[in-house]
């Protein structure tokens, strides 16, 4: 219970920089709003007045949308349930105010990566397949090709039982739980790929093994469609002989089930 209730203090606190970020932005908008909205009230010419005022009401639209999909996320967060009418605003934070937050992380002096992490933390938080009913098969799996030994002989990136199952990498355990639950797993090379996979499975969940930089991204293409995020392991370097913890896997499927 205590190593629970300390994996929740530190979830709470990881989810908070992103969320930190994303009110510091809208706080922005609302001054760059406001700016906008003081010019239209002073002496400029009539055709400056009509450009600032269709530039204001753009920019003061996109920001109400923004509001409303911090507080759809924050009533998710809460509730601990998914709320479709939320879905539409905070598509627009995740794909159009996530690269502002990046930004102003940077200028405050946190690490990309950890701004990176705390989303792809928010995210999996927003995951609530309680409605879903989520059966096995229309579970997806994506897995990077790194995951498997580089010197390997015995490619999966396209046929995943041509793995001779020696343990040398991640794909022995994760085939052992595509085999116990029944899910789909496939390899991606990149995002086109991964992409091409989605539209042809149509799953209604997906549980994504990537680096940070892949699973934003990732996350943000194919939102609202409920996806998993789980950071992989890089002991020598990015895109070489990777792991990840199969515990956060199973996890992430008995979360969906």
């Amino acid at each position: 219970m205590k190593i629970k209730m300390q994996q929740n203090e530190e979830n709470t606190r990881d989810r908070k920089l992103f969320l930190s970020l994303l009110v510091l932005s809208v706080m922005i908008l609302g001054i760059i709003v406001s700016g906008i909205w003081y010019l239209n009230l002073t002496n400029f010419n009539h055709i400056s007045r009509i450009i600032l005022l269709v530039v204001g009401i753009i920019i003061t639209l996109f920001s109400l949308i923004v509001v409303l999909g911090i507080v759809g996320i924050l009533i998710i967060l809460r509730k601990n349930e998914p709320v479709s009418f939320f879905y539409g605003p905070i598509r627009i934070v995740i794909s159009y105010l996530f690269p502002l937050v990046i930004y102003l992380g940077k200028i405050l002096g946190f690490d990309r990566l950890e701004i990176k992490n705390s989303f792809i933390r928010v995210n999996n938080q927003l995951v609530k397949p309680n409605r879903l009913e989520v059966a096995p098969e229309n579970i997806l799996m994506l897995l990077p090709h790194c995951i498997q030994q580089v010197d390997c002989e015995y490619r999966i990136t396209n046929d995943l039982d041509n793995c001779r199952r020696c343990g040398r990498c991640p794909v022995d355990d994760i085939l052992q739980l595509r085999d116990k639950y029944g899910i789909k797993v496939a390899v991606a090379t990149g995002g086109t790929l991964a992409r091409r996979i989605i539209k042809e499975v149509q799953p209604r969940a997906i549980i994504a093994v990537a680096c940070e930089r892949d699973l934003t991204s990732g996350i943000q293409d194919t939102y609202p469609l409920p996806v998993i995020g789980v950071v992989n392991i890089r002991p020598e370097g990015p895109c070489i002989n990777t792991l990840v913890e199969i515990e956060k896997l199973e996890k992430a499927i008995n979360k969906l089930l």
